[in-house]
């Protein structure tokens, strides 16, 4: 009977601090998805500040932004898949080569899909910005361009400058 007793109440627990849990992350992600949110807004504000954007424009803008937000979960999340496959690689297995070449297949799609995606984005903002727009967003990118050389000048073009990745 006492057995009986601790199993029950052991197996309470657990269920309940597992429904805790998921409870907690659920509440993670809803945070994380008005903190998007709010990003988005305050980018919305500035390049209406800058560019005078229209309210038309701005509901555009932000139905692009969400949308890109949500694939950009989907595609981290299979990136560190294929990454998370490369590091559970055996050199000692007799089909290494082949795994390891499939998983470079895959990333090079994976890069090959996020560039067009990169172009398609910008294809869809010029659609929404007027031509006059579009040439103060590109200055503007540009002096985005230069403080962030200026603030890190170790990072110039690409992320990690003349250091080797580690």
């Amino acid at each position: 009977m006492r057995k009986q007793l601790i199993v029950g109440i052991s197996a309470a627990i657990i269920s309940l601090s597992s429904a805790g849990f998921t409870l907690a992350h659920a509440d993670d992600d809803d945070r994380m998805q008005k903190r998007h949110e709010h990003r988005i807004e305050h980018r919305i504000e500035h390049l209406t500040k800058t560019l005078s954007l229209t309210e038309e424009q701005q509901v555009q803008l932000k139905e692009q932004m969400l949308s890109q937000q949500e694939q950009r979960g989907d595609k981290q999340a299979s990136r560190k898949d294929v990454f998370k496959q490369l590091q559970q690689l055996d050199p000692s297995a007799a089909d290494y080569q082949t795994q390891l070449n499939s998983l470079v297949l895959q990333a090079q799609d994976q890069t090959k899909s996020m560039i067009l995606e990169k172009a398609e984005q910008k294809e869809k903002l010029f659609e929404i910005l007027t031509p006059e727009q579009e040439k103060q967003f590109i200055e503007l990118k540009s002096e985005m361009d230069d403080k962030k050389s200026k603030h890190r000048p170790d990072h110039k073009d690409d992320r990690h400058g003349e250091k080797k990745c580690r």
